[in-house]
C-alpha cells in the first residue's frame, strides 16, 4: 500500500510538472499563477502546495528536473562523425519533444530577467556549458583521430557553435510548425565548416602564420 501511495505521489507531482510547463509556455513565467496550473493538472491548488513550495518552487523543479535531449553525454572515446549524429539527433529530439521544446521555449521566449539569483538565468548557462564540454570532446577526438585539422581554434569554434546554435533554437522556437529543415541546413553548414576550416578558424601560430 505504502508503495502504491508512493507511485500516485511521483505521478502527480509529474502531472503537475507537465502541467506548469504547459501553463508557463502559454502565458509566461510571470504571468502563470498557481490556480492555472492546478486546472491545467486537474487537481487542487492545494495538492500544489503539497508537492512545491509555491510557484518559484514548481519553477525550480522544472528547470531542474526536466533535462533536454542535447545534454545527454556522448561517449568519450567516439569519433567525430559518428558523435555528430548522436548531437544532430539529440537537438531534433530537443525540438519535437513537447515538453523539451516547451522548457525551451520557456527559457528563450516565456521568462523575464531578475535581479539577483535568477534561476532560468542559471539553468541556461548549465546548459550551454554542457554543450560545449560535449563538443569540446567531439573536437579533441576529431583532431587526435585525423578526423579534423589539428590546428583547428577549438576556443573560437566552439564560441561560434554556440552562438549559431542559441540562434537557432531562438528562431525556431518562436515557429510552431516543424522545424527539421532549418535545423538540417544549419547543422550540415557547420559540419561542412569543422571539415574545411576557414583559415580565421585555425591556430595561425601552430601552422607559422604569425
Amino acid at each position: 500500500m505504502a508503495r502504491r501511495n508512493s507511485e500516485d505521489a511521483a505521478h502527480t507531482r509529474q502531472s503537475i510538472i507537465s502541467a506548469a510547463a504547459k501553463v508557463f509556455c502559454r502565458e509566461g513565467i510571470a504571468g502563470a499563477t498557481l490556480e492555472e496550473v492546478a486546472q491545467e493538472a486537474g487537481i487542487t491548488r492545494g495538492a500544489i502546495y503539497w508537492h512545491f513550495k509555491g510557484k518559484q518552487g514548481l519553477l525550480q523543479a522544472l528547470l531542474n528536473e526536466q533535462p533536454l535531449p542535447f545534454e545527454r553525454a556522448i561517449p568519450s572515446g567516439i569519433a567525430f562523425v559518428p558523435g555528430w549524429e548522436l548531437l544532430c539527433q539529440a537537438l531534433e529530439e530537443t525540438m519535437n519533444d513537447d515538453i523539451s521544446r516547451r522548457l525551451s521555449r520557456i527559457m528563450l521566449h516565456k521568462s523575464e530577467r531578475v535581479a539577483g539569483y535568477d534561476p532560468v538565468a542559471s539553468r541556461l548557462q548549465e546548459i550551454r556549458s554542457s554543450f560545449i564540454g560535449q563538443l569540446r570532446v567531439l573536437l579533441d577526438n576529431g583532431m587526435a583521430d585525423g578526423e579534423l585539422s589539428e590546428h583547428l581554434d577549438v576556443e573560437l569554434v566552439c564560441d561560434v557553435f554556440q552562438s549559431c546554435i542559441s540562434g537557432l533554437l531562438f528562431e525556431c522556437l518562436q515557429e510552431a510548425g516543424p522545424s527539421q529543415k532549418k535545423i538540417a541546413a544549419m547543422l550540415d553548414t557547420l559540419r561542412h565548416l569543422l571539415l574545411n576550416p576557414p583559415v580565421h578558424w585555425l591556430r595561425l601560430e601552430t601552422i607559422g602564420l604569425r
